[in-house]
């Protein structure tokens, strides 16, 4: 098949990995996508088995092995379960393949060295994992992907996001542009519902008097919002070109808002959206090296959404 693009998903057998593989096959479209279901086992070192020549450890072992059993069993049966899954939504079992391999350098490295290897076009992981207490705000794998996987996107799910409602968070550079453009490419439902949102913060010009102005009285938010309509308008041709049905489409730009990031989430919970679609990095390619402020911001508060960050 031509045009096929490779996403890997990380399976830990936590409930949210199969959360992760649910949504994201709701989303991708079967039949240009081959999806692998990679696991790192955290395996017990070959030389802890070597204290089993030890008469006096052998015996506390057998609690060991039964774990390293009912762990091998457990990603087995993610496995089986998440493939399942893939194929109620459409994708044909030559689509779908499980990789399993030994941990070499940690989890998070694993999965970045098979990235590097494999050609993938983006990674899918749960929001957390099996264990919820290495970082309460996000998985410690998801937070160490986000700083390092900077060539592709990556799929970050918490909850049991619905797959068809999209917010794009846009501010007309090229990072949003491109997080338009991966929407069209690899959104499954052509009438999925997508809002391309842009948000303008308030300067607080209102509260001061003319006096205190060090520059031109100027309407601030009607400035922004025609330079930004065109840009909006632009985004949705993108979106209609990639075979998106227009009436689904449409911009909405909020104003007077403390914070965009806030804002966005915001407008995600109360219009029901899933997904919330972010640049790496905005106009301000300078407010941080691997990820941008609201990009970042954003990421921690969607905890029951999936947040795409698109380079």
């Amino acid at each position: 098949m031509k045009n096929v693009m490779k996403v890997l998903v990380s399976i830990d057998g936590s409930d949210q990995s199969l959360a992760a593989v649910r949504y994201i096959g709701g989303v991708l479209k079967p039949e240009k996508t081959k999806i692998v279901l990679f696991h790192v086992d955290p395996a017990v070192p070959e030389s802890f088995w070597d204290l089993e020549k030890s008469p006096e450890f052998r015996s506390r072992l057998a609690p060991v092995r039964a774990w390293a059993a009912q762990q091998k069993k457990s990603i087995e049966d993610s496995m089986t379960k998440a493939a399942k899954t893939l194929s109620n939504w459409g994708f044909p079992s030559d689509a779908v393949s499980v990789k399993i391999q030994t941990r070499k350098n940690g989890i998070a490295r694993d999965i970045l060295h098979e990235v590097d290897t494999g050609k993938y076009k983006m990674v899918v992981v749960g929001r957390t994992g099996i264990s919820k207490f290495k970082d309460l705000v996000l998985g410690s794998v998801a937070n160490k992907l986000i700083g390092n996987l900077i060539d592709i996107p990556l799929v970050v799910v918490g909850g049991k996001p619905n797959p068809n409602k999209f917010i794009i968070a846009f501010d007309s550079s090229k990072a949003s542009m491109r997080s338009v453009s991966s929407v069209g490419a690899m959104l499954n439902n052509v009438e999925s519902e997508i809002m391309i949102c842009h948000v303008i913060r308030s300067i607080g010009i209102e509260k001061l008097t003319l006096s205190e102005v060090p520059f031109p009285e100027f309407d601030w938010t009607e400035t922004c919002v025609k330079k930004m309509e065109p840009a909006i308008e632009e985004a949705k041709r993108k979106l209609v070109s990639a075979g998106l049905d227009s009436a689904n489409i449409y911009g909405k730009i909020l104003t007077d808002k403390p914070s965009r990031a806030g804002g966005i989430i915001a407008e995600a919970k109360a219009g029901g959206f899933g997904t919330i679609v972010v640049g790496r990095r905005g106009l301000s390619a300078v407010e941080e090296f691997f990820i941008g402020r609201v990009s970042r911001k954003v990421l921690h508060m969607a905890k029951k959404m999936a947040v795409w960050v698109v380079n």
